[in-house]
């Protein structure tokens, strides 16, 4: 249901104003990072936009309702990366091409989504930019990506750029109680998931929670004595099969920490309670809080979030790691 899909309600309201009106483009780019819902919010709309009893959500019902959930309703085309290169191929857009050329039926509209419109090679692009300059009628193209930067400047001016909402943690909080998430968790993942309620769902398949436990061990027992050893045990825990996937690693685990050192600051000052983010770990960060300067703490968290950044930028694990551990050891 379009109503469901988190901290999208605006933008929902956006497109039905738009459909209504009978202004709706003819080419949208859905633009938001991994996770905040992309994809659920374009199958949401385009199945209230075809339903047919013309309302603010989809009825589930109706003829249309029932093709969208069987994945067979005429008035829809997916393109999504695929194969070894992980990419939108260029056989697949020609084909896209041709179907769209089927004449449709008086007052039909036709919608067109490409997941991860940016995984696409620049003959395949190109290939694609003609049908954007030159569109079928009756037909809407929702491009959806994480990195708008790697669309091409000329698809990109083509289309009008949408950028997706965050959801507020209390939302992804709720969302995740009502899959049955335990209370822990469910905080926690909502306050780590930046606005993105896929991020939170995926933490609990990658242990995230689990992991915390070992992060937060390694941050109440830094000292001088054993900086490298701990960083050296947190460079391991992460040690993937690629680099990227290495760096990915370490940046969940950055990501806790920063989000115990939170809490410290928080303790530190004299609050805490159901501002934490981790209220089951209150006695022991509390403890470790004593520690330090409520100054000193927030320095730290940025130490954190720093490393963070300089993973991101391919400055290698090691010396980014070596160096975080130095000053959690002051």
């Amino acid at each position: 249901m379009l109503s469901d899909v988190l901290g999208q309600s605006e933008v929902a309201r956006k497109f039905l104003n738009a459909w209504r009106a009978g202004r709706l483009a003819q080419a949208y780019i859905l633009s938001g990072p991994d996770g905040i819902g992309k994809m659920l919010f374009a199958m949401a709309l385009v199945k209230t936009l075809l339903c047919e009893k013309q309302g603010d959500d989809a009825c589930e019902r109706c003829a249309s309702c029932r093709k969208m959930a069987h994945g067979n309703h005429e008035g829809l085309e997916i393109l999504e990366p695929t194969g070894a290169g992980v990419v939108i191929k260029y056989d697949d857009v020609n084909g896209l091409i041709e179907r769209l050329q089927y004449k449709l039926r008086a007052g039909e509209h036709r919608f067109v989504v490409l997941r991860e419109a940016d995984r696409v090679m620049q003959e395949t692009a190109n290939h694609f930019l003609k049908t954007l300059e030159e569109p079928p009628p009756n037909v809407t193209f929702f491009l959806l990506t994480a990195r708008l930067p790697s669309l091409l400047p000329t698809i990109i001016s083509r289309c009008q750029t949408v950028r997706m909402h965050r959801a507020r943690p209390e939302e992804i909080e709720r969302f995740l109680l009502a899959r049955g998430f335990d209370a822990a968790k469910a905080k926690l993942y909502a306050r780590l998931a930046d606005g993105c309620p896929g991020r939170a769902v995926n933490m609990d398949e990658a242990g995230v929670f689990e992991r915390r436990e070992s992060v937060l061990q390694r941050l109440l027992d830094a000292n001088r004595d054993n900086e490298a050893v701990l960083a050296g045990e947190m460079l391991e825990a992460n040690r993937e099969k690629t680099l990227t996937l290495t760096r990915a690693s370490l940046n969940v685990e950055l990501g806790l920490m920063a989000a115990l050192l939170r809490d410290m600051t928080l303790l530190a000052e004299g609050a805490g309670g159901p501002l934490l983010y981790n209220p089951d770990a209150e006695d022991k960060l509390g403890a470790r809080a004593e520690r330090f300067s409520p100054r000193k703490l927030r320095e730290l968290t940025l130490d954190v979030l720093e490393a963070r950044t300089n993973i991101e930028r391919n400055i290698h694990p090691d010396f980014v790691i070596g160096r975080l551990f130095t000053e959690l050891a002051g």
